[in-house]
């Protein structure tokens, strides 16, 4: 036992040295995670000023910042969540009476796919299965979108017939991380072989290589390039790459984001989303969601290109989007600071840990 105890001590000495170094590194990280704390509320586990996805993404954020860092500060954060939220009652609105939604299970499957994801990030870091089981049942639900019009896909609103890239792409992300670390790999495998065969198929994939929004009722691929499309492909890719062994996989991937580094941000290379449809509520949080998934692509499959555009967006954010004598950042990384609220905050968070994670 003694042996078997200090064997477990050495092998964790690299992680929380590289820990402790990337907090002395840059204490900015910590206390941009400190400010959107200040929104969390441990009383419904979610974070003011922002929506049900937004917090998929914000749990996520956090997770990674622990996992990077070694930072226990928000552990508990990560469990009250869990508690909290895997039942959550959904106000009503002109369309819809109050509802109580479970499991996080709801109306939208690109929402399942968010919560399901940061489980599964809430797993590899805590190893508590009760994550990764919720993930998988997740993921259940989201099988029930598939159908074969357009000759498969999952659909992104239940009861609209409109296929988007990113609830494809997070359900074929999903599919892959399953099968990395479940049991039954096998019967998640086909599913993200399944998936990703058909998005090859749709044309949401052009010649730049950019993605687009999704496939319109008549079956063709439509929308404009969104940066979030642009990332949550990335890892999938990297995840295929790793169940199949077959490099054309992260090969794609770089072309993807290579294309999304040149077509998608600033004149300066600091990253842009669409003028108009990344600014709203939602928008906000697109930027952060490349930046995450530009990252898991490089510490995979790196390349010097990735890593200066990953530095530079954490210089520009530190530096331009911040408010004055504040932790609190704006929405677009190359502009003065707007206004804060978690989505933005968060999305930045996703970069500034990228950052952490790629030097």
């Amino acid at each position: 036992m003694k042996v078997k105890t200090f064997l477990i001590s050495i092998l964790l000495i690299p992680v929380l040295v590289f820990g402790q170094e990337n907090l002395e590194k840059d204490s900015f990280t910590k206390s941009a995670v400190g400010e959107l704390q200040k929104w969390y509320n441990p009383e419904t586990g979610l974070w003011k000023t922002t929506s049900w996805w937004n917090a998929a993404n914000a749990l996520t954020g956090v997770i990674r910042y622990t996992a990077t860092t070694n930072d226990s500060t928000y552990f508990d954060v990560i469990a009250n969540t869990f508690e909290k939220t895997n039942e959550f009652v959904v106000p009503a609105t002109d369309n819809n009476p109050e509802r109580l939604v479970k499991n996080f299970i709801n109306d939208y499957y690109d929402d399942e796919g968010w919560w399901a994801l940061a489980w599964v990030e809430a797993f590899d870091l805590t190893g508590k299965r009760e994550y990764l089981k919720m993930a998988e049942t997740i993921f259940e639900d989201m099988t029930t979108g598939w159908d074969e019009k357009c000759n498969g896909g999952i659909y992104w609103e239940k009861g609209l017939p409109y296929k988007s890239a990113i609830s494809n792409e997070l359900f074929m992300l999903l599919s892959a991380r399953l099968a990395l670390r479940c049991t039954n790999a096998g019967y998640y495998k086909t599913w993200a072989l399944k998936e990703w065969n058909w998005f090859l198929q749709t044309g949401m994939i052009n010649g730049l290589p950019l993605v687009h929004d999704g496939v319109v009722e008549t079956c063709e691929a439509k929308g404009r390039h969104y940066t979030y499309n642009q990332g949550v492909i990335l890892a999938a890719l990297v995840d295929l790459d790793k169940l199949t062994e077959n490099k054309d996989y992260s090969e794609l991937a770089h072309k993807i984001a290579l294309a999304a580094i040149m077509h998608m941000s600033t004149a300066g290379g600091i990253l842009k989303g669409h003028p108009k449809e990344e600014i709203g509520n939602d928008g906000v949080q697109f930027k952060g969601i490349f930046m995450r998934h530009l990252a898991y692509l490089h510490l995979h499959h790196p390349n010097e290109k990735f890593e200066t555009f990953i530095t530079e967006n954490a210089k520009a954010i530190k530096t331009r989007a911040t408010k004055n004598g504040t932790f609190l950042i704006g929405s677009q990384w190359d502009e003065p600071f707007d206004k804060a609220d978690a989505a933005r905050q968060s999305s930045a968070i996703d970069a500034l840990v990228s950052n952490l994670e790629a030097n």
